[in-house]
């Protein structure tokens, strides 16, 4: 399975960015899931989505367990986790990388707006040491959207490179 996490501090730009992964992991399976511990429930509908909401904190400290007893279940080919904005990045990485194996391959992506960058610089640069890339503001979600599915095989490859920072 491959677990696809989207972190930030916006709702919206998560909110998007996962309606258009579904959408194009849609066309691919038909085994797709969305673990959900974004601020508010998504609005997602797609024949055959398994849901799951995970509210009342987040999955990097009071949901952990719900996490992990979550994807231990879980029967699909790629997963969405859309995380909560009250998510420590270091924290959040800690908690997947104890989940990587050969069941679960894991991507973390982070969206990263203007206002976070401007005024939480700390939060900025943990945000982009804790996951696999980064999107900036303006959100450019095709190349992203592309990037997130195929990140494996191009680590594996020697053909990533990190998003840079815009000037």
């Amino acid at each position: 399975m491959r677990l696809i996490a989207i972190t930030g501090m916006l709702h919206q730009p998560k909110a998007r960015f996962t309606q258009a992964l579904m959408g194009v992991l849609s066309a691919e399976t038909d085994r797709l899931a969305l673990i959900d511990n974004s601020e508010a429930p998504l609005a997602i509908a797609i024949d055959g989505l398994t849901r799951h909401r995970l509210a009342g904190g987040c999955v990097c400290c009071s949901l952990a367990p719900a996490l992990i007893s979550q994807l231990g279940r879980l029967e699909a080919d790629y997963a969405l986790l859309p995380v909560s904005a009250l998510a420590d990045p270091g924290t959040l990485a800690l908690i997947l990388d104890n989940l990587r194996g050969e069941r679960i391959q894991i991507t973390t992506v982070s969206l990263i707006d203007n206002l976070t960058q401007t005024r939480k610089p700390y939060l900025t640069r943990k945000l982009t040491y804790y996951s696999d890339f980064q999107v900036y503001e303006p959100y450019d979600f095709s190349e992203a959207v592309h990037a997130a599915i195929g990140l494996p095989l191009l680590r594996e490859r020697h053909l990533l490179s990190t998003a840079a920072h815009p000037a």
